[in-house]
């Protein structure tokens, strides 16, 4: 689904093909300058998260389960054998959690509109049994789900900024129209869910247009801003002592790139054929910034800028990097050829720029050293992609070939990214040694039924999701449900959605939500060893 508060565009999931690449990936050749990368790590916290102050109506505070509490936060970073991102445990030093992966599988939620929802007036949330009040993230844990995320993004304050009310808050909703807060929210949210036990997966947006204002920018310009704004939207939780498990640059677009300029509002027109071949080669060569394909090294240079980025803030917090992956989104139908360029066969050069006629730029490169002896392909270690059921809705509810076919594309990516993580190669030592360098994430999943007459489809249908990406689970993380609980909106009538509308309190005009059975079968499919090792 399309970002919420970003400048990322909105694409629509129903219908969306993709190409079966049936070419076999190529190890990627080491760069000479190794990046520290992280692991599926805990999201790091002190002992303050005891004291955090949870979105909910409730006086009682969560208490923090022993693996997320820090003695103290230390800055560390470990060695590996493998030339390859550093992998060591997906863990912090005092943690009990497992050292790897292996025997997880994340059944998770995007949670970014449950707080602008709990602000609306009126708004209540109920159980199951649509009688008993209770928060939506505790009930979204109580059903088993094991992971979260949240997206901050250039538009983003950092607060505190209290939401605005206005008469028609139901229909701005319903249009996803709503404010949904600043970053200091995304924080509250993240310490509730994480002390509820759930991983967690954090986007940053930089947006895909480069704001006017910088447009004049030199591409080393370009990359001191982006590194900046990567902090800025990063450092509100390492402030509060949180350390995402998984940091994805870019929530999905058309083409999910980093600054690909717009014609509508811009310049230069390079984007629709009106520029001059003077202008499209001073962006090729670095002298304006762009983030298109065309010039793939200043495009992975962002990436791999941002990944700079994070674990330089990350070790000024006092926490280790090697509890961090980072990697990309895709919306699904890009996946088969935005990976190959990344971790495939097709990869493209991230060091040579050249003009329009294949000529190699002359001069320095505008490119920074670290970003050019940085390799994407080994930093970008987590595919992630939006894997919504296609049709969103089967043809036929009560045929099982029916409920099957619409996981036909969902089977192609993951075979697809399966492809690349063989050929990516597996670690031979330290504590991930057998498992995929690379790994995928379903960062957005959902499945159109009508509540309540089909919800026993949809769960079967849920069901034979899980049975699928089962098979995938060398290489395969897990799923996020995409806003499980924003059951009043105008996408899919709503019906996408673990949740179902009930009258608010009497007289008050407004909504209440309760969650409908998928739920528990959405959150009965989660593997979370590092939560039976706390019990």
């Amino acid at each position: 689904m399309g970002s919420l508060n970003t400048n990322s565009s909105a694409s629509s999931h129903v219908g969306a093909g993709v190409k079966n690449d049936t070419s076999t990936p190529n190890t990627p050749t080491p760069s000479t300058t190794l990046p520290t990368s992280g692991t599926i790590g805990e999201a790091a916290m002190t002992s303050s998260i005891l004291n955090h102050d949870p979105l909910t109506t409730s006086d009682t505070a969560w208490s923090a389960p022993q693996s997320f509490i820090l003695d103290a936060p230390t800055s560390t970073s470990s060695a590996n054998a493998d030339t390859a991102p550093t992998n060591s445990p997906g863990t912090n030093q005092t943690s009990s959690r497992p050292e790897s992966h292996n025997g997880e599988l994340w059944a998770g939620a995007c949670i970014d509109t449950v707080p602008r929802a709990k602000a609306l007036p009126g708004r209540t949330f109920y159980d199951f049994d649509g009688k008993t009040v209770k928060d939506p993230i505790e009930m979204l844990a109580d059903s088993g789900v094991n992971a979260f995320r949240v997206q901050a993004s250039r538009k983003d304050c950092l607060g505190p900024e209290p939401f605005a009310s206005t008469a028609s808050d139901l229909d701005d909703e319903d249009d996803f129209k709503l404010d949904f807060g600043c970053i200091d929210v995304k924080v509250k949210l993240a310490k509730q869910a994480i002390a509820l036990g759930m991983r967690m997966q954090l986007t940053i947006n930089q947006g895909l247009n480069i704001p006017p204002g910088m447009e004049k920018y030199s591409y080393r310009q370009m990359i001191e801003e982006v590194q900046k704004e990567t902090k800025r939207q990063l450092q509100p939780f390492l402030d509060a002592k949180i350390v995402p498990d998984i940091i994805l640059l870019e929530n999905e677009g058309t083409d999910g790139f980093l600054f690909h300029e717009e014609a509508t509002g811009h310049d230069r027109g390079s984007n629709d054929g009106k520029a001059s071949q003077d202008v499209v080669n001073k962006e090729r060569c670095g002298h304006i910034p762009t983030g298109k394909m065309d010039s793939y090294p200043q495009l992975s240079g962002y990436y791999k800028a941002e990944v700079i980025a994070c674990n330089e803030a990350i070790q000024a917090a006092g926490f280790p990097i090697d509890t961090v992956r980072y990697g990309l989104h895709s919306h699904g139908q890009y996946v088969q050829w935005k990976e190959s360029v990344v971790h495939g066969p097709k990869q493209a050069s991230q060091t040579e720029l050249r003009r329009i006629d294949g000529s190699t730029c002359e001069g320095p490169s505008p490119i920074p050293a670290d970003v050019l002896a940085m390799n994407a392909s080994e930093v970008l270690t987590i595919a992630g992609f939006s894997a919504y059921a296609d049709p969103m809705r089967p043809d036929d509810i009560s045929s099982t070939a029916s409920l099957q076919a619409t996981l036909g594309r969902l089977e192609v990516t993951l075979t697809q990214l399966q492809g690349y993580s063989e050929g990516y190669g597996k670690y031979t030592s330290g504590p991930f040694a057998g498992q995929y360098k690379l790994q995928a994430l379903g960062v957005e999943y959902a499945s159109h039924f009508k509540y309540p007459d089909e919800i026993s489809q949809q769960q079967k249908h849920t069901e034979m999701m899980w049975d699928l990406v089962r098979q995938f689970s060398a290489t395969m993380i897990g799923m996020l449900w995409w806003e499980p609980w924003y059951c009043n909106n105008h996408w899919e009538g709503g019906q996408a959605t673990l949740c179902h509308l009930l009258p608010g309190p009497q007289g008050s005009g407004r909504l209440g939500e309760a969650p409908t059975n998928t739920l528990k079968t959405w959150g009965a499919a989660a593997r979370s060893p590092w939560k039976k090792a706390n019990a």
